[in-house]
């Protein structure tokens, strides 16, 4: 209410770095909503889903889901200091996504706080505003307070390689193979 009756603009600031200084830049006067406190995480193994707050990083989602599954990840971004509110209402595009989709593609539920001050989940929010915040910016439709993630089967054991070539070795090659 005070934002609006002064011409504020509203920033929300999730637990991660901003590449663009998006949260920290404006032409009016703003407001940042920190979010970095707001970040645990709750894996349920059993049903297979996790309940993930905005202020999270991407690394401390993987860390709590490790704890608690050898069997389950989830597909999201690489780097661990992402936190998930920009990431997943970005999309949340990751190294998962040729098998399992985006990050945005594996949220079932949110909790979503709108401009009357109303905690919606994805049924109250309805399907438009549920699709909106996966991907269209969060932001602009509300602050989201938690995420409800589906996490995915992954192998015990995965193996990862990298193969050094140049091009005296063969590199072109090897990429039109």
């Amino acid at each position: 209410m005070c934002r609006r009756r002064y011409g504020m603009e509203l920033k929300v600031r999730s637990g991660g770095h901003d590449y663009e200084g998006l949260s920290y830049t404006s032409d009016v006067p703003f407001v940042v909503v920190d979010m970095a406190n707001i970040r645990s995480v709750d894996v349920d193994v059993e049903d297979g889903s996790a309940w993930v707050q905005v202020g999270a990083t991407l690394g401390e989602v993987y860390y709590n889901i490790a704890e608690k599954s050898r069997t389950y990840g989830f597909p999201a971004g690489t780097c661990p200091t992402v936190g998930v509110g920009g990431h997943f209402s970005g999309g949340g595009y990751g190294a998962l996504v040729r098998k399992f989709g985006l990050a945005a593609d594996n949220i079932i539920d949110a909790r979503l706080v709108n401009a009357q001050g109303e905690i919606l989940d994805k049924e109250s929010m309805g399907k438009d505003l549920f699709w909106a915040i996966r991907g269209g910016g969060g932001g602009s439709f509300g602050i989201v307070l938690s995420w409800k993630i589906k996490l995915v089967p992954v192998p015990q054991t995965v193996t990862v390689f990298r193969v050094n070539r140049n091009i005296e070795q063969g590199a072109t090659a090897l990429v039109h193979k």
